[in-house]
């Protein structure tokens, strides 16, 4: 698994590298990219942190999977590589 931590100047080149197996975490700003339908056709498994899209008024549905802040870090824990 590669944990891709998303943030908006990053995306066109960080989605080439996408495949089944990865994980993608938004984060901070990058959560406002859930109200986009950018990532929705995707092979991965789509995460966002629970608290980063509260704090910005965004509700977080399919196929995004909300994570607390404890899960977050055994997903990180769990990677091989992160980018």
């Amino acid at each position: 698994m590669r944990l891709f931590d998303l943030s908006c100047n990053k995306v066109p080149e960080l989605l080439s590298l996408v495949r089944a197996e990865d994980t993608i975490l938004l984060r901070q700003e990058a959560v406002y990219l859930m109200t986009t339908g950018a990532l929705n056709n995707l092979p991965c498994s789509l995460c966002c942190l629970t608290t980063d899209a509260a704090v910005r008024g965004i509700l977080i549905c399919a196929p995004f999977t909300a994570l607390s802040d404890s899960q977050w870090l055994d997903l990180v824990l769990e990677a091989k590589q992160q980018l």
